[in-house]
């Protein structure tokens, strides 16, 4: 039965995702809901992909849009790529008092290209970042992130304090820029969101500044999955990180 389902996954999915792996399948006793709910949407889309043989899934990015939220829609710019990051957001504490709460100090994430997850199965999305949150990293950066089986297409950390940047320049043959951003907004993390130990982070819209290269404009960060720190530093030591997931849209001209 494995193997037919591995087929049909496939065959529905082409470049778009690949099936799950079987070391996934393996690990299915410790199934958590959200990944439950990404095999039955995905055993959907199968069901979907045997009526209809002859589609073949399409990355056209004009199929894809934001999640609903208070942050402005972008206009006259076009998705380039989209991303589900998964790492950790990086915070200090001057003391481990109670009386001191921790300060935000960046994030470090890889990121893996959902773009064709996005175009064609945009259900898919809103449970991605629950499923990687709960996913340990691959060992190796290259290896493609489960269950999802998608490459890496970039990283993401802070050039400063306040500098989100966004390095799509992952190899050699893979040169798709590099967008360094500042916050222009932000958006509270809705109730449905996996909250992790203390929550989730908000949602970001990010622009653009000086040095960035290729076309980029603004960049978001939705549907995301844990990351928020403890509410004060107590017993905590200077630095610490805190593990998080989220999705990524890149807009540029």
């Amino acid at each position: 039965m494995l193997s037919v389902t591995v087929l049909l996954v496939v065959s529905l999915t082409a470049s778009s995702f690949a099936a799950p792996t079987r070391g996934v399948l393996n690990d299915a006793y410790n199934y958590s809901e959200d990944l439950a709910q990404y095999f039955s949407r995905v055993s959907r889309h199968i069901d979907t992909a045997n009526g209809n043989r002859n589609r073949k899934p399409i990355c056209g990015v004009s199929n894809i849009s934001l999640p609903s939220s208070t942050l402005p829609i972008p206009t006259n710019l076009k998705i380039r790529y989209v991303a589900v990051g998964r790492g950790t957001q990086n915070y200090t504490c001057s003391s481990s008092s109670p009386d001191v709460a921790p300060v935000a100090a960046g994030a470090i994430a890889n990121l893996y290209d959902v773009t064709c997850i996005a175009a064609n199965y945009p259900d898919l999305m809103p449970i991605l970042p629950k499923v990687a949150y709960s996913i340990p990293l691959p060992g190796d950066e290259f290896s493609p992130l489960p269950p999802a089986n998608t490459g890496l297409i970039g990283h993401h950390f802070f050039r400063d304090a306040t500098t989100p940047v966004f390095n799509l320049d992952t190899t050699s043959s893979q040169q798709y820029g590099i967008a360094i951003t500042k916050k222009v907004g932000s958006f509270g993390a809705p109730s449905n969101s996996l909250q992790g130990a203390n929550g989730a982070v908000p949602w970001l819209y990010l622009t653009t500044i000086n040095g960035t290269i290729g076309d980029y404009r603004s960049v978001y960060r939705v549907e995301t999955a844990g990351g928020q720190p403890p509410k004060t530093c107590e017993n905590l030591p200077s630095d610490f990180t805190v593990q998080y997931a989220a999705n990524y849209y890149f807009y540029g001209k």
